[in-house]
């Protein structure tokens, strides 16, 4: 008998449900809903742009904004375009194409007090706070690729119907895998209560699939391994899901128009999503020569997540062992090939796409951090920009909107105060971020940064 996901949000008090709209379900859910048009023209005075990143940065250009888009780019600061257009001099600044995450978490948070982890309502806030704190931090679209709860469903809907600032999300719902696959687990104690996406057998997969877009999923996330920390995620372990099984949930997600993100470590796992036809690879990190082929054939993507493997490698005592789990030399042994992921895709001639395996236990700088890692794995650094911006937009399917900088583009923008071509830490801090037209910040966008004391799950 089929649970629909967002029952746990039905229990929202009166009150909540006034402060966020709960249309679960989009019309459309593939496409990204722009927030109401901004009425007035914005002209941005850029000293330095970045139309595209891993392209040469360009000196000053004149942006004008019009309906949420870039409506004219041209050389030169030209002040004076339209009379009673508001002016943004950022001509001491670098601008850009606001940054995209495609690997977060946004209602998984360890940190989180344990009232708040069992209350669909206090969760809603707490992600709708931290989804804020996101955008501020230059973060203009996210694609969060698991929540059980629905509470991101909630988020994503009263951020597109402008009732709350935060990036554009694009949300997968619940986690397709087997019986008590990786993610797949029932509710525990204290947890938001919610049926799993488990599937077992071909037609029960193609029904979990099926479930998920009736309640609003944009993409559909399977796990065809173990996590890294398991010894299903270990290089020559087998698939979590059997061939038809994760064949028949890609084919379901296709028939609906909605594109497969598949968490795999293993080899074999990560060929057998590749071959089944997954859009984006999530973690990847024992791939061989014939994934590889497999990624260029299928035109996939790869997202290594080398953010959350620091964060185990910094930890290691804390994530060893455990049922089924890897002692610290097993484990500090997967961190490291998992960093090293990017840079041995970036010279295989893998598409890198860029997520943190980020959410709320992290500081919203992980994305920063991310391309960061991706540099120092041997990815040259504008084209670990490129990852998080143009590569991230053509993974999801929208390089046709966002991603760039360009006449007709969303006006997706963030201002920094040096080249982050050449040095990723200006990334740390934005002198402005403007989401289709309307600016979050100018200025001000700094935040004080929230305490964290205990480590989200490694993936």
């Amino acid at each position: 008998m089929k649970a629909p996901l967002p029952f746990a949000l039905r229990r929202l008090p009166a009150l909540l449900v006034a402060a966020l709209p709960l249309s679960i379900v989009h019309a459309n859910a593939v496409s990204i809903a722009p927030p109401a048009p901004v009425a007035e023209t914005t002209v941005v005075l850029a000293g330095h742009l970045i139309a595209e990143p891993g392209e040469p940065t360009l000196g000053a250009h004149t942006l004008v904004i019009r309906d949420g888009r870039v409506a004219r780019l041209q050389p030169g600061l030209e002040p004076n375009i339209e009379p009673g257009a508001r002016v943004i001099d950022l001509s001491d600044a670098h601008v850009l194409p606001g940054l995209i995450d495609v690997h977060m978490h946004l209602a998984i948070d360890s940190d989180v007090d344990p009232v708040t982890f069992a209350s669909p309502a206090r969760m809603a806030l707490a992600t709708a706070a931290y989804a804020r704190r996101l955008l501020r931090a230059g973060i203009t679209t996210v694609r969060d690729v698991g929540d059980n709860s629905g509470v991101t469903y909630a988020v994503r809907d009263a951020i597109d119907r402008g009732d709350l600032q935060g990036p554009r999300i694009l949300a997968a719902g619940r986690i397709v895998s087997r019986s008590g696959g990786h993610g797949a687990k029932r509710a525990g104690p204290g947890e938001i209560d919610y049926a799993p996406a488990a599937c077992d057998g071909s037609e029960s997969c193609r029904r979990a699939v099926r479930e998920n877009i009736e309640d609003g999923a944009d993409w559909i996330k399977l796990t065809v391994s173990g996590s890294g920390r398991e010894a299903g995620g270990q290089p020559q372990a087998a698939p979590d899901m059997f061939e038809d099984e994760v064949e028949s949930a890609v084919a379901a997600a296709r028939q609906a128009g909605r594109p497969v993100a598949a968490h795999a470590h293993s080899t074999a796992a990560i060929n057998l999503a590749l071959r089944s036809g997954a859009r984006t690879i999530e973690h990847g990190t024992y791939f061989d020569d014939a994934s590889v082929a497999l990624f260029k054939k299928h035109r996939a993507y790869l997202v290594p997540t080398a953010f959350v493997a620091d964060h185990v490698a910094s930890k290691l005592s804390m994530f060893a062992g455990g049922r089924d789990g890897r002692g610290p030399e097993d484990l500090r042994r997967w961190t490291e090939a998992a960093k090293a992921g990017p840079g041995r895709a970036w010279r295989a001639g893998v598409p890198l796409a860029l997520g943190t395996d980020g959410g709320p236990s992290f500081e919203p700088s992980a994305t920063a951090r991310e391309i960061a890692l991706y540099a120092e794995s041997g990815v040259p650094l504008p084209q670990a920009l490129r990852a998080a911006t143009v590569g991230n937009a053509d993974a999801l399917g929208l390089g046709a909107e966002l991603g760039r900088l360009r006449t007709g583009y969303r006006a997706d923008l963030i201002a920094v105060a040096g080249d982050p071509q050449r040095d990723a830490s200006y990334l740390q801090g934005m002198r402005m971020v403007m989401k289709h037209g309307h600016i979050a910040c100018l200025r001000d966008c700094a935040e004080p940064a929230a305490e964290s004391s205990a480590p989200a799950p490694s993936k």
